[in-house]
């Protein structure tokens, strides 16, 4: 039984390395190895643990339905067992696939109970993470003073426990707050501290996503070079990512801030780059 258990734990450590250079199919993989693993040995903890990842790994990979049915066992053994906290990330999640639905009333209710849970089982970093939440909800709904106040408290609970992650994500939301408000130098000083936690972390899903957000800004800003600067960076880390979808995004990025500079002969190599990806 013990080793079955290691067993799990290693094919956990795989998942989460994959998960965190990109790799979500492979990291969806080694996370399923897991949960065969402690389903032999009726390991409760594990067993829901893993549903959760695996639910994680559906959020990113955009199969929300995929996630709600894995989520749905999840919520069954964290009820029966009176795990409050793994109700808690369940509930967390559960919110984050309604807000990507645009099923904001569903997801408020459901990070109000997050949030509840989590300060019964006084779980610092689940807390944190529902401020977060519901920090992004509220830009989402045009709530900026209450955005604010979740977001800040979110970012003070991270820096006490000096979680770098979660201060990422924090950074990223109080961003887009800043550029919603019309507030560039600030929302620019503060996806750049995102940026920052990540390549700390080596969070390369993570840097993709910082890149992108600063050059989207400098572009809608019309600071075409640094825009320009963060789209090339961006389109590095993801074609070593193999995330197609984003490569693409960035060169319709770069073509158009090239058009928009005059720059017709550099624009053209990437503009066959993007025919070659698409096919077009």
């Amino acid at each position: 039984m013990t080793r079955i258990k290691e067993n799990a734990r290693s094919f956990e450590e795989l998942a989460l390395e994959h998960f965190a250079a990109g790799d979500l199919k492979g990291s969806l993989q080694f996370f399923e190895k897991a949960l065969a693993e402690d389903r032999k040995v009726y390991n409760i903890p594990g067993v829901s643990s893993d549903l959760y990842n695996i639910a994680r790994c559906y959020v990113s990979l955009e199969l929300y339905d995929n996630a709600d049915r894995v989520l749905a066992e999840a919520d069954e053994i964290n009820t029966n067992a009176g795990n409050r906290s793994g109700l808690a990330d369940d509930s967390l999640l559960h919110a984050q696939i309604r807000i990507r639905r645009g099923e904001y009333d569903a997801a408020a209710a459901l990070l109000d109970e997050a949030l509840r849970l989590y300060k019964e089982d006084k779980n610092d970093l689940g807390t944190a993470n529902a401020y977060n939440s519901m920090g992004s909800l509220a830009i989402k709904t045009a709530r900026y003073e209450q955005a604010y106040e979740y977001l800040d408290a979110a970012t003070a609970i991270f820096k006490r426990m000096k979680n770098r992650a979660g201060l990422a994500v924090s950074y990223n939301n109080l961003g887009y707050l800043f550029e919603q408000q019309g507030n560039e130098q600030q929302a620019a000083r503060t996806y750049l501290l995102a940026l920052e936690q990540d390549t700390f972390l080596e969070n390369s899903i993570g840097i993709s996503s910082d890149l992108h957000n600063i050059g989207r800004l400098y572009k809608k800003t019309g600071a075409f070079e640094k825009a320009l600067y963060y789209y090339k960076r961006a389109l590095d880390t993801n074609r070593a990512l193999y995330l197609t979808d984003r490569v693409s995004q960035d060169l319709e990025n770069i073509i158009d801030i090239l058009g928009s500079m005059g720059r017709d002969e550099e624009k053209a190599l990437y503009v066959k780059a993007l025919k070659e990806l698409t096919g077009a």
